[in-house]
């Protein structure tokens, strides 16, 4: 877990409480269910539940538990339980404190009421997550859902009671005020290398009202496509309306895309050698490793891909791409270098034409569970899965190899009418095909 600047060391023995400011109900767990889990995923949604379940109702139930309670009654491992609780966390679904008391560590979870379906479909960040994960039919469908139920319009006048033709004279001002406020489950994006400010004061033709109402949207832009703040700046004043002064985000995506698609200006030094003729990707040497490094250090991902698909492999940079990439930076478990030597493993390495959602999320998943936190550990354990694959494969060679010399007598037989020279001939275009044939293996894998 991170806190600010400092790396705090997780323990299963920490102590745990648990808070929610209102009563989070059975509807509040169905919209998690229904908005949140495609993207939070289900044992993130489990999580929250058991959290809601293990709330103490009354103060004689307050009492120190650990976190053994919880990643048992889960069967998850300690490094998962993070995992899943940094999606509830970005989610804005709960908020976790930390202290060290005098008992020891000790974690306190915050749960956060889901937001609302209209609220919910109003924020940029987890709409855009939910539209990527079910497709446009399935969003529109919750949408649809949620919107009004029954008739669309009742035509008439309305008659109904006002509250004080009904309850008069029957309030009761000796009851205390005790007013309750509403703690909603909002997302927060900030980037640390991005100034929100400077970036406003540059935009022109509208207000700074209007640029707040986008923050989250806007800030997400710069996240996904690694824009600095001038750029940005620029793209958001050419999609702002002449009548009413008003952000289009739809045209600031589409002038994002525009921008990404055409060729980009990567700086390759003169020694990076990433690929061979053959697009393989053997034991990288040293200096291919620092180039590569290099340029995962200093582009975007979105820049990143577009480099490799256009320059490195001449193809076109498709939509599902690009939104493979938007969702692996919306994690913010890989940092973006990390990211971008995923894409050139999988599109270089493993010679795909395409990246593939199931194979890249995998590998992700994987690298996530073994804190690859940096692009060199991503090329020791790309190197790694390389070795188990061809000490495998060799293996597999070594036990056909003793097949052949355990064959039937009678084949044994038959091979001995065989002429000597065309033995030999075969001997040598058995061997070869099976060369070639390792030779295709070590290349796909």
């Amino acid at each position: 877990m991170t806190q600010s600047s400092e790396t705090i060391e997780f323990h299963a023995t920490s102590g745990v409480f648990i808070r929610s400011d209102h009563l989070i109900t059975p509807d509040d767990l169905e919209r998690v269910f229904t908005l949140y889990l495609p993207f939070i995923g289900s044992t993130s949604y489990a999580l929250y539940h058991l959290l809601v379940n293990e709330l103490p109702y009354t103060a004689n139930q307050l009492h120190r538990q650990d976190h053994n309670f919880l990643i048992d009654s889960l069967n998850i491992s300690l490094p998962n339980f993070v995992k899943f609780r940094r999606r509830l966390e970005a989610a804005g679904l709960i908020k976790t404190f930390y202290e060290h008391d005098a008992v020891g560590e000790v974690y306190g979870y915050r749960l956060m009421m889901p937001l609302m379906a209209d609220r919910f479909f109003q924020e940029p960040l987890l709409a855009g997550l939910l539209y990527k994960f079910v497709g446009e039919e399935r969003y529109l469908t919750l949408q649809m859902r949620y919107d009004v139920q029954g008739q669309k319009e009742l035509l008439g006048k309305d008659i109904s009671a006002r509250f004080l033709q009904v309850f008069q004279n029957q309030s009761d001002e000796s009851v205390p005020t005790t007013p309750l406020a509403y703690q909603e489950a909002k997302v927060t994006a900030e980037a640390t290398d991005f100034s929100f400010n400077d970036m406003a004061e540059m935009v022109h033709g509208t207000t700074k009202d209007e640029i707040e109402k986008h923050h989250n949207f806007l800030v997400a832009m710069h996240l996904n496509y690694g824009v600095d703040e001038v750029t940005l700046a620029n793209i958001i004043s050419q999609s702002v309306s002449l009548d009413k002064h008003e952000i289009s985000e739809k045209d600031v995506q589409r002038l994002l895309r525009a921008q990404v698609a055409r060729p980009q200006s990567v700086m390759v030094p003169a020694t990076n050698q990433v690929t061979d003729e053959k697009n393989r990707m053997p034991e990288i040497k040293n200096s291919e490793a620092k180039a590569l490094i290099e340029i995962a250090n200093t582009t975007s991902a979105q820049d990143f891909l577009a480099y490799v698909k256009t320059t490195l492999k001449n193809g076109l940079v498709l939509k599902n791409e690009r939104d493979l990439v938007d969702y692996l930076v919306a994690q913010s478990v890989l940092p973006m270098a990390v990211i971008n030597i995923l894409v050139h493993y999988v599109l270089i390495g493993l010679q795909n034409d395409s990246l593939k959602g199931a194979l890249v999320t995998t590998i992700a998943d994987s690298w996530t569970q073994n804190r690859v936190d940096s692009p060199e550990k991503a090329l020791v354990q790309i190197q790694q899965h390389q070795q188990a694959n061809l000490s495998r494969q060799e293996k597999r060679f070594s036990r056909s190899k003793k097949v052949e010399k355990t064959a039937p007598k009678f084949l044994q037989q038959q091979a001995k009418t065989v002429a000597p020279e065309s033995s030999a001939n075969m001997g040598t275009d058995a061997a070869a095909a099976a060369l070639a044939k390792l030779k295709n293996i070590k290349t796909r894998n």
